[in-house]
């Protein structure tokens, strides 16, 4: 079973900018508690978590490595996978938070092609799956609006962001990949 989490609260969440891949802000100290809280609603549920994997940005990595202490886990066991970095925005990245479509994202001056999102976010997922253990995937909200995206198997990458994105510090059960 995979359990995806949002990073906890980032500076650029507090700043109200897109962060993408190129605002690489580190937690504060609300996305710490966050983390932390996520840890102890993972222990009260008796969810048994055998492997954690993260993004690679600063704010996904330091919640990976909050909940991996808070579980008991060595930080140094925390597996780090590019294919779940967030989605590269181009040239929004960085720039005040605003109403945004999904059309326009994916057209934004360097912004990564929706399909290349697709496909390294669905190879990580499908090879994840077919662990037998459960593991914990600490990423980002377009990652999340992607696998919303791919549940629903009948929208386009392209529309990805106009998905609901999760909140910082959820925990979601991912037990629908095909």
């Amino acid at each position: 079973m995979i359990y995806f989490v949002r990073h906890g609260l980032s500076e650029a969440n507090v700043r109200r900018v897109f962060a993408g891949q190129k605002d690489d802000s580190l937690l504060v100290d609300k996305g710490r508690d966050q983390a932390r809280e996520t840890a102890k609603k993972i222990k009260e549920e008796g969810i048994e978590i055998h492997k954690i994997i993260s993004s690679p940005s600063k704010r996904a990595h330091e919640t990976a490595q909050i909940i991996a202490s808070e579980l008991g886990f060595d930080n140094s066991d925390i597996i780090i996978d590019e294919r779940i970095i967030e989605y590269d925005m181009g040239s929004l990245s960085g720039t005040p938070w605003h109403t945004i479509s999904s059309a326009i994202l994916v057209k934004a001056q360097n912004a990564e092609n929706p399909k290349d999102f697709r496909n390294r976010v669905y190879s990580c997922m499908k090879e994840l799956y077919q662990l037998p253990e459960n593991v914990l995937l600490v990423s980002h909200a377009g990652v999340g609006r992607m696998l919303d995206t791919i549940k629903d198997g009948k929208m386009s990458e392209e529309l990805f962001y106009d998905k609901e994105a999760y909140l910082n510090g959820s925990i979601t059960k991912i037990d629908w990949i095909k």
